[in-house]
């Protein structure tokens, strides 16, 4: 699959050569760590993927990802100055478990939102390590406590399979435990 989403990147006029490197290295990596998930949709989406500046007061991140136009929004200033690998893989993840208008189990009403953003930011830190400013502290902390009552393997499953109502059955299970 790494050599489909390398042809797949190459044939993407709208991202230059740099970046469809960084991009790749980083689905090496992602793929080195998990190599059961499968790629399809993240090979789907970098066919179309279009890299635009955005304006800081749009993008409060460095980078984002919005799945419903499939573009990877950068806020420069933000991004010149930050671990730009630790971002694009956070959007990366985006982009692998994206559907619709929502990506991870974050739901098409976006009902678990600071959850989903938690976790994908504890993947990104295990996969390229972790940021000094990290956007998402909060986030994190609140992920790994209900991760504890729930279960790593549940918010695992519930992300890659784009599971919102998963996580928050086990979270009413655990409630009653």
């Amino acid at each position: 699959m790494i050599e489909t989403i390398k042809a797949t990147l190459n044939s993407n006029e709208a991202i230059t050569l740099e970046v469809k490197d960084d991009l790749l290295e980083l689905v090496q990596i992602f793929n080195n760590q998990f190599p059961n998930i499968d790629l399809t949709n993240l090979n789907e989406r970098l066919k179309t993927l279009v890299i635009k500046r955005e304006s800081m007061f749009l993008v409060k991140l460095p980078c984002k990802y919005n799945p419903f136009t499939n573009e990877l929004l950068i806020n420069l200033g933000l991004f010149e100055e930050c671990d730009a690998k630790h971002w694009l893989m956070h959007c990366l993840l985006g982009m692998i478990t994206a559907k619709e208008n929502y990506y991870g189990f974050a739901g098409s009403e976006n009902t678990l939102v600071a959850l989903n953003e938690g976790y994908t930011e504890i993947i990104t830190n295990n996969l390229v390590g972790d940021v000094d400013n990290n956007f998402f502290t909060e986030e994190i902390i609140m992920t790994n406590l209900i991760g504890k009552a729930i279960g790593e393997e549940t918010f695992f499953n519930a992300y890659f399979g784009n599971d919102a109502k998963s996580v928050i059955r086990a979270m009413i299970e655990a409630e009653g435990k």
